[in-house]
């Protein structure tokens, strides 16, 4: 899902699927992070393009292999929209979710799970973006050595 949600923006022009709030929440809904009757406020359809954002330049951070604290803590501010908290139920299994009650809050959260459970299996720093130009597109690192520095499609790039 995180992959998917950073790819909602092509290399080309015009290849935004969240340009607008329409088509942004057409998106969430096929992706099934958003209720088939909610749409998106314009300062939630900004929100949620901030969060895109400063996601893949996290991603591009992961791919240079540097760190970049400005582009984490946008990610950080942009995640908590979502609002989490620890929930333990009767059977005492622990989960994260969002305490709001409306749809924004809880996609975010949806995606900040998601980025979490990748981070406990170790796979966050492996997801990356194309640096091939006009690409950036995100893409999981399955090499070996965790240098990989394209997506497949650019991967004999150098």
């Amino acid at each position: 899902m995180i992959q998917a949600f950073a790819n909602t923006l092509g290399g080309s022009p015009g290849a935004d699927q969240l340009g607008t709030r329409e088509e942004a929440a057409a998106w969430l809904r096929g992706a099934g992070l958003l209720p088939a009757e909610a749409g998106l406020s314009n300062s939630e359809h900004a929100a949620l393009l901030r969060l895109r954002e400063s996601m893949r330049d996290v991603l591009a951070a992961h791919t240079a292999g540097r760190e970049d604290a400005d582009a984490a803590s946008r990610l950080t501010r942009a995640l908590a929209d979502g609002r989490l908290v620890l929930t333990v139920d009767a059977a005492s299994a622990v989960r994260l979710a969002s305490a709001a009650r409306s749809s924004y809050p809880n996609l975010v959260a949806d995606i900040a799970v998601a980025i979490a459970g990748s981070a406990a299996s170790g796979g966050w720093p492996r997801l990356k973006a194309c640096s091939a130009p006009q690409c950036g597109q995100a893409f999981c690192d399955e090499s070996e050595s965790a240098a990989g520095r394209h997506c497949p499609a650019h991967a004999g790039s150098s």
